[in-house]
């Protein structure tokens, strides 16, 4: 008993007790959580990783749930990082047996506290001494997980709160976690080759990026903000909690309290009418965050939507936010409107403002393979799956380019929310709810308050120029009085440079055309009026000021439009 108590692989709780202050672990810490895996991976007969068998043949369905149940027993055990790394891997329907996915959607959700002493020194390098920080405060944690633990507790003046706090010393055990995982993936990658075909380094890899954001608590309560921002404005019924951020840092968040049940409990509970009619609220404000705002929750999965007493639903967890910059978030847009009129040249038009082929001959048949994707794969009755996004992937690559990493997030995010809707609202028709939303949504851009919004930002990205103007035409006049004025002018090859000049010349011809209604109506409002004639000089006048004023909004726009585009 005492020979096998000497070699008992470290406990989760001594690992993260040897990292307390978030300092790095040791070499030799590293070094036994290295071998507690192998251990674990051995003693439940994973490895040789080449056996693992990731098929859907019908003849070795036992063989697949015993290798599944000992790897969630595995990552249940190993804890830490590999719970987090199971859970994010139950969502691959689209890659893995139902065997394995099944099985890894049991894995535990609630872990063992972290001890209330070392949470409590903690709470008070951060934030305070709890006592005087809050009213009331539960030891007790609401939820333990393998990152952080949830208590509730109550403000000063009595507003309820959720406290979210990290567990001592969790960063750097991540770290050692992702090390290893990433080790495990490359081993995996050369002795299956079923592995290989769905990429289980470049899965891992995601995942990695995935839990270090996570553990960032100023970044989780940035995205959170962000969101709560664009929803106030939306008013779409969708709930994102306050964060109070006198009471948080990059390992404590203090939120408002948000009182409901998770989808996964209602689902349980055969809620159906309640949850399908939430989920609609999720999804029109989804595509919202997507379409029009360009921040999007990431993990919409059913523990991450609250549904509250009222019937409305709620987010929380924010530590997976995508973010669109604005040419992407244009692009999507553009990318929205044409799916939505069935238009593949356009689609495919979008797409290349951003993503130019290697090869401009290439582009006929680029077109044609993009065609076909959207045809099959995004038709009507088509299920999008993480699947769906790694062959518009390959699709691009293909062809010598490459998606926008946050686009290819973007797209993941939603399959994840598609999955989340397929199994809580199986009776909802996704593809034709999504697009009715969409629909919807882009109608709303052409408001009168949108749009004067949208002028607004393009008028004000025109000042600068404008501001340099006087000083421009000023050089301009002066080189041509002293005969110096030269004038470059490079032949364009690619459609696109084509484009460009001939927006030029549009908008230089609508300025001067402008500039000539308003001399004729100048000379028109000077001339005296004589009767007889078919229409006054002042009536003249008028319609050549109006046609000069049409001319000059038009070009207006058409450079905003352009500058947008850019």
């Amino acid at each position: 008993m005492t020979s096998s108590s000497m070699f008992a692989p470290p406990r989760f709780a001594d690992l993260a007790a040897a990292s307390a202050g978030e300092k790095p672990l040791t070499g030799r810490a590293r070094r036994a959580r290295f071998w507690q895996i192998f251990r674990l991976a051995r003693t439940h007969k994973l490895i040789p990783f080449r056996r693992l068998d990731f098929t859907a043949n019908p003849e070795t369905v036992t063989l697949r749930a015993a290798q599944a149940r000992g790897l969630r027993i595995a990552l249940e055990t190993a804890g830490g990082g590999f719970i987090k790394a199971g859970q994010l891997l139950s969502t691959r329907d689209d890659l893995l047996p139902t065997e394995w996915v099944t099985e890894l959607s049991r894995l535990q959700k609630e872990v063992s506290p972290a001890p209330t002493d070392a949470v409590h020194a903690l709470l008070e390098r951060e934030i305070g001494d709890r006592r005087t920080t809050f009213a009331t405060f539960d030891d007790e944690p609401m939820a333990a997980a393998s990152i952080a633990q949830v208590h509730r507790a109550t403000l000063k003046d009595g507003t309820p709160v959720a406290v979210k706090i990290q567990r001592p010393g969790i960063v750097a055990l991540i770290e050692c976690d992702i090390d290893i995982m990433l080790r495990i993936a490359r081993w995996i990658m050369r002795g299956s080759k079923q592995a290989r075909q769905f990429g289980a380094l470049d899965i891992a890899r995601q995942y990695a990026d995935d839990l270090m954001r996570q553990t960032d608590f100023a970044r989780e309560g940035s995205n959170l903000e962000g969101l709560r921002a664009a929803s106030l404005e939306a008013n779409d019924g969708l709930h994102i909690p306050k964060l109070f951020t006198e009471f948080s840092t990059e390992r404590v968040m203090t939120m408002e309290f948000v009182s409901g049940d998770t989808i996964s409990s209602l689902t349980r509970g055969n809620s159906s009418n309640r949850v399908d009619n939430a989920l609609k609220i999720v999804l029109r404000s989804f595509l919202r965050q997507l379409v029009i705002d360009g921040v999007f929750h990431a993990d919409l999965h059913p523990g991450n939507i609250i549904i509250r007493p009222d019937g409305s639903p709620a987010l929380i967890d924010f530590g997976s936010v995508g973010r669109l910059d604005r040419d992407l978030n244009r692009t999507v847009q553009d990318l929205a409107i044409a799916f939505l009129q069935g238009d593949t040249r356009r689609v495919a038009d979008a797409a290349l403002e951003i993503m130019p082929l290697a090869n401009s001959a290439d582009e006929p048949a680029f077109r044609r393979d993009l065609a076909s994707f959207i045809t099959n794969e995004l038709g009507d009755g088509s299920r999008v799956t993480l699947r769906t996004v790694d062959r518009a992937v390959e699709v691009f690559t293909r062809w010598g380019t490459a998606l926008p990493a946050d686009l290819v997030a973007a797209g993941r995010a939603y399959a994840i929310f598609e999955g989340t809707l397929r199994t809580a609202a199986p009776r909802l028709d996704i593809l034709a709810e999504s697009r009715a939303a969409a629909e919807g949504l882009i109608a709303s851009q052409f408001s009168p308050r949108s749009l004067a919004g949208t002028i607004g930002k393009g008028a004000l990205g025109m000042l600068p120029g404008m501001r340099r103007m006087p000083e421009q035409v000023g050089r301009i006049v002066g080189d041509l009085s002293d005969g110096n004025l030269t004038v470059n002018i490079r032949l364009f090859a690619n459609e696109r440079d084509r484009k460009v000049i001939t927006g030029v010349v549009r908008r230089v011809s609508g300025v001067t055309l402008g500039g000539a209604f308003t001399i004729g109506s100048l000379v028109m409002f000077s001339v005296p009026d004589v009767s007889g004639g078919v229409i006054s000089p002042a009536t003249a006048g008028l319609v050549l000021a109006t046609g000069a004023v049409a001319a000059f909004v038009t070009s207006a726009i058409d450079a905003i439009i352009a500058r947008g585009r850019r």
